[in-house]
């Protein structure tokens, strides 16, 4: 008797699931069929980072399920969380110390930093460009006809686990990236993109894979030859002097000598880009080995600023070529990268020369720990 009671019991389950997956794939699919068109990646973006997407998008049937409005209160608490413990401090040095020292930027070249644009778009607001490099992979926009409930609950909760993971560091780490974005549905970069450009306060008027063609071009293109992905975004409340759109591009490429060469599709990309703005943090000190010279001796030769860490270009070798005012409390690296102690950065802190840094940053995320040094070219 319970046995039968226990078979009726898992039926009606099933039922159960059957029914809400099939009531969703029909809610979906007669949004999809009202609009005639797939969702917009701006209302893509603004879903992902829990905000309201436009009436009659297909995600608006999506965003009144349980698990979206889960994630909209989540990704609400952790906006408000890194606006007031992170970003807002960020905005005001850079306000107090960067931007009178610089005329309007038409590029920021930020190599090493993966999709890291929530950092470089606070830094650097309204820039025309901005070039993001990493090794993380490009990754996909899920169809989310496709997803059941639990898929869909399972992605949006990976995505949280992502930014709150890098809310906390303020960096991506490759590795941990590289297995992240193999499970859960988040397969690369492309939703955190999204999401960024949705929270830091910009629309997505268009977006893209590309690829670089034998000239340096980046062209749209089908995911499976893409080497990039492309967003022109528009910040929401632009100052008078904002460009009318900005393109954002991230390009998963090699930066060591082996792939960072003049005549190469991406040298050539970056160098029909000249002048503007380096940014890097938390660079994994690749660029103080004899196999990251090139990328290294271009920034040096190319950039008209950089905004760097220890963990970028030597800091001897920086000092040659620009004037450098230093920011925070160098103690040396964190133990993983012990090697690269640079003592004569070191003697120089310890002389008093450097400003207050108000945030931690990079691999030093405590505020009496970190530090920045930004170069104005000689």
């Amino acid at each position: 008797m319970r046995l039968a009671r226990h078979v009726v019991t898992v039926k009606r389950l099933l039922v159960s699931k059957l029914l809400i997956s099939f009531v969703w794939i029909a809610a979906v699919g007669d949004a999809q069929a009202q609009t005639g068109t797939a969702a917009h990646p701006n209302d893509v973006a603004r879903f992902f980072a829990g905000l309201p997407v436009r009436p009659g998008s297909p995600l608006e049937v999506i965003a009144n399920f349980p698990a979206a409005k889960a994630h909209a209160r989540e990704a609400a608490a952790l906006a408000e969380k890194w606006e007031n413990f992170r970003l807002s401090q960020i905005r005001t040095w850079a306000g107090q110390e960067i931007h009178p020292k610089i005329s309007r930027p038409r590029v920021v070249k930020y190599m090493f930093g993966g999709p890291d644009f929530v950092h470089a778009t606070t830094v650097f607001p309204e820039v025309p460009e901005y070039i993001l490099v990493g090794m993380e992979p490009l990754g996909s926009v899920p169809e989310f006809s496709r997803m059941n409930p639990a898929e869909l609950q399972s992605f949006l909760s990976h995505l949280i686990y992502t930014m709150r993971s890098i809310s906390k560091r303020s960096f991506f780490i490759t590795k941990e990236m590289k297995e992240d974005f193999g499970n859960q549905g988040v397969d690369g970069v492309y939703p955190v993109l999204l999401y960024f450009a949705a929270l830091t306060g910009h629309s997505v008027l268009d977006a893209s894979y590309v690829k670089l063609d034998l000239n340096g071009a980046a062209v749209k293109c089908d995911a499976s030859v893409a080497t990039g992905i492309w967003l022109q975004i528009k910040p929401l409340a632009p100052s008078p002097k904002a460009p009318a759109s900005q393109s954002l591009y991230y390009f998963k490429t090699d930066l060591s000598n082996a792939g960072f060469q003049a005549g190469r599709p991406f040298h050539k990309f970056i160098t029909a880009r000249p002048g503007g703005i380096g940014y890097l943090k938390a660079a994994s000190y690749l660029m103080h080995t004899d196999s990251f010279s090139n990328i290294r001796n271009f920034l040096v030769g190319d950039c008209q600023y950089i905004l760097q860490d220890a963990s970028g270009i030597p800091a001897n070798f920086f000092s040659q070529y620009y004037n450098v005012t230093y920011y925070g409390n160098y103690i040396g690296p964190i133990d993983m990268f012990s090697e690269y102690d640079q003592p004569g950065l070191r003697q120089l802190y310890q002389s008093g020369i450097a400003r207050p840094l108000p945030f931690g940053t990079g691999y030093r995320m405590k505020d009496e720990h970190s530090i920045q040094m930004f170069g104005v070219r000689k």
